[in-house]
């Protein structure tokens, strides 16, 4: 019984590692993309012919 407790244990810690990975992959991801939006929008936002029509950044 203990031996599948500490099976189970052990599972479970890999898992919570495995969500913790997944996590930190997901930030860096999501802060890049953020940081690619924004150097779009910039991009898009300073256009010539874009002032008084274009979008503008908050």
């Amino acid at each position: 019984m203990e031996q599948h407790i500490a099976h189970k244990e052990n599972r479970r810690r890999e898992s919570v590692s495995r969500l913790a990975r997944l996590r930190a992959l997901l930030c860096r991801d999501l802060t890049s993309l953020g940081e690619q939006i924004d150097t779009t929008l910039d991009t898009v936002c300073t256009r010539p012919g874009l002032s008084g029509s274009g979008m503008r950044r908050p």
